[in-house]
């Protein structure tokens, strides 16, 4: 909310029965944005729609430079890609451009809400809206929604995957949020255990952000620390 602030933003706060018509809030917002002579784009929650999944399309196309160039180990493609989930964009384009750039034959989205039946439906939804902005996408690589690590809900933790946060961060360096890639590193570390994911394979983890939902909960990391 402070970065919005910083920027500018005009923020218009919605009740969670509003938040069910979000969609429909937003176009009457544009609407009154257009009448007024303003050139509005409604840029749907997370982002996650054709135009939106474009972008991870070509990160992974610049991800197949990296490779190329050795930058990545191995100049061959890696086993998997893992990342969090919570709107469906980042998984759609993922898939689609793992598979067009040769960069992965398989996805590992852990969602952060809802559940695995909700992603897959939206996925594919949004796959073939980026497709038919780019009709040389194919089918994409196959997609695993993985609902399990998801925790208590969305923006909330268990205290073991908030300590997993901590050590990860006391090992490696790597900083985590407790809404998305904290999640997902955990949902990552979890799979592997119970053999979702075989040990030895050669992953590509995403890291997509959060330090400031980090920032934003530091007091509920306190019983970790």
């Amino acid at each position: 909310m402070l970065l919005d602030r910083l920027v500018g933003a005009e923020v218009r706060l919605i009740t969670r029965e509003e938040y069910a018509r979000r969609n429909a809030l937003m176009e009457s917002a544009a609407l009154a944005l257009t009448r007024a002579g303003e050139v509005p784009y409604v840029i749907p929650e997370g982002g996650s729609n054709g135009k939106g999944a474009l972008g991870y399309v070509d990160a992974m196309r610049e991800i197949r430079g990296q490779i190329d160039l050795g930058l990545c180990g191995p100049r061959a493609p890696f086993d998997v890609i893992v990342h969090a989930c919570g709107s469906g964009g980042t998984a759609a384009g993922v898939a689609l451009g793992a598979l067009r750039f040769d960069v992965a034959p398989r996805v590992h989205a852990l969602a952060v809400c809802d559940d695995a039946r909700y992603f897959e439906e939206r996925t594919s939804a949004i796959m073939r809206e980026t497709r038919d902005l780019d009709p040389e996408l194919g089918a994409g690589a196959e997609l695993v929604i993985d609902d399990a690590a998801k925790g208590p809900g969305y923006g909330v933790m268990s205290r073991e995957q908030k300590q997993f946060i901590v050590d990860v961060a006391r090992a490696s360096g790597v900083i985590l949020d407790p809404v998305y890639t904290g999640k997902a590193m955990y949902g990552l570390w979890r799979a592997i255990e119970r053999g979702a994911i075989a040990k030895g394979a050669r992953v590509l983890f995403l890291h997509t952000g959060g330090l400031p939902g980090l920032l934003a909960q530091g007091d509920d990391l306190a019983e970790v620390l």
